[in-house]
């Protein structure tokens, strides 16, 4: 009798292991392979541009400028406007935490876009993409608050 239960016992394990590793299997083929992850940043590639053409404008009109407001400003409104210049007829992003915001230099270079701020801490992103597709970066960092102090 302890014979046949030791018998049972073995039997019982490999047949259970042995279902189980075939529903394993099965389950691991019919899994669709992963996809990879989506990247929600939009990645611009600057085109190398003529050398031959000539500009009027000097390497710092090139860069982006932030007037207004100042950078690690407290603020206590959550719409403001992010004045500033940049190379002249640019397309200019504004990339807060939670929000994107698009906008155009004039013919100048100035430009101003409204924008919502997020409350609390925002590390606020600024892009000029002008028009040979030259990128230009910058960032600030803004704090909104409605608390008194």
């Amino acid at each position: 009798m302890f014979k046949e239960l030791i018998l049972a016992i073995i039997i019982g394990a490999i047949l259970g292991l042995g279902i189980t590793g075939g529903y394993m299997t099965m389950q691991h083929k019919s899994e669709a392979p992963k996809e990879k992850p989506i990247i929600t940043e939009p990645t611009l590639i600057p085109t190398i541009s003529d050398n031959n053409s000539t500009t009027n404008e000097t390497k710092s009109s090139k860069e982006i400028t932030i007037t207004s407001p100042e950078p690690d400003s407290l603020l206590s409104s959550e719409k403001i406007s992010i004045i500033g210049t940049s190379p002249k007829n640019s397309n200019i992003i504004i990339v807060t935490p939670t929000n994107s915001f698009v906008g155009k230099s004039d013919d100048k270079g100035n430009f101003q876009i409204p924008i919502t701020l997020d409350s609390g801490f925002n590390t606020i992103k600024i892009t000029s993409i002008d028009q040979e597709n030259i990128q230009k970066d910058t960032s600030i960092n803004i704090t909104y608050s409605t608390a008194k102090i």
